[in-house]
């Protein structure tokens, strides 16, 4: 027992290890986009939705991590294949088990369409290498991240297809990910040099690039208030985080600093996709003024 027992919690440290740096960039704001557009889940639900998440997340990492070992070797050593952990055949036959269990779970809960589209964003980002391009580095990344709160958002909502708003919420997060998604590339401008990857990060002045991402950090925060319409003084806060997050990334250009300024961009990150609770508390106001 005390032998399965070590076996089962080495199993569960290598599938951290995989996703470790997922969990406050992806993670943590997938499962903010599923509360907010369904609700607080029940524990089953919740289970579910995280479950079919990790299946995916992992297998686009492990990918991810096959296709980057040099990048890691740089800038996180701790991962299982530059560790030692795992071997990348090993790796290899892990990450086509995942594949088919994701879509066989994917199948069970009627999320298969999203499913399928992040198989293909995903062989896409690592086996065909697009990620290695700037102009799509960060769109085909942004697939991903529509396909995870799609399927995260449906399976919180027991099967129900997504809402109007919750289609707006979910497209937009995709284009947020996407005009500003190459915030997490600053803190990788070595690794991604090592490889031969080519970032807005790494090809734009730095002063242009970090200033740039600050006009659309601020540019989205206008947005996203006028269109959620949260209180003023959340309004406030919202754009007081983004504030700070972006003076961090112009202020200091040094790596160390930029996975503090990332950081930072995720949290602003997730306090984006709470914005639409709004919408839905005022929807839900309406629908009860009706009935009345």
């Amino acid at each position: 027992m005390a032998q399965v027992m070590r076996k089962l919690g080495s199993v569960l440290y290598t599938a951290y290890l995989f996703n470790q740096y997922d969990i406050i960039s992806t993670i943590g704001p997938v499962i903010v986009v599923g509360c907010v557009l369904a609700g607080v889940p029940d524990a089953k639900s919740f289970f579910h939705g995280v479950v079919w998440q990790e299946l995916h997340l992992i297998a686009f990492e492990i990918q991810n991590q096959i296709t980057g070992i040099e990048e890691d070797k740089l800038s996180k050593p701790t991962r299982p294949l530059v560790s030692g952990r795992l071997t990348v055949q090993t790796a290899q036959r892990i990450y086509l088990a995942l594949i088919v269990l994701s879509l066989w779970n994917s199948a069970g809960h009627g999320v298969l369409v999203p499913s399928i589209l992040h198989l293909i964003s995903m062989v896409a980002y690592n086996e065909f290498g697009l990620s290695r391009y700037w102009a799509l580095k960060s769109f085909i990344g942004s697939m991903g991240y529509v396909c995870y709160c799609w399927g995260m958002t449906v399976i919180f909502d027991h099967g129900r297809p997504l809402s109007r708003t919750s289609i707006i919420a979910v497209v937009l997060s995709g284009l947020i990910f996407t005009t500003t998604g190459h915030a997490q590339d600053f803190r990788d401008r070595e690794g991604d040099a090592a490889i031969g990857r080519r970032t807005l990060a790494i090809i734009l002045p730095q002063t242009f690039a970090r200033w740039s991402l600050m006009a659309l950090i601020f540019g989205w925060s206008a947005g996203l208030i006028y269109l959620w319409g949260p209180p003023a003084v959340v309004s406030a806060l919202f754009l007081g985080l983004a504030a700070y997050t972006t003076v961090n990334f112009v202020r200091d250009y040094s790596e160390e600093a930029d996975r503090v300024s990332y950081w930072w961009y995720n949290i602003w990150l997730i306090v984006a996709h709470m914005l639409p609770l709004f919408k839905r508390l005022t929807e839900s106001r309406v629908q009860i003024d009706l009935s009345l």
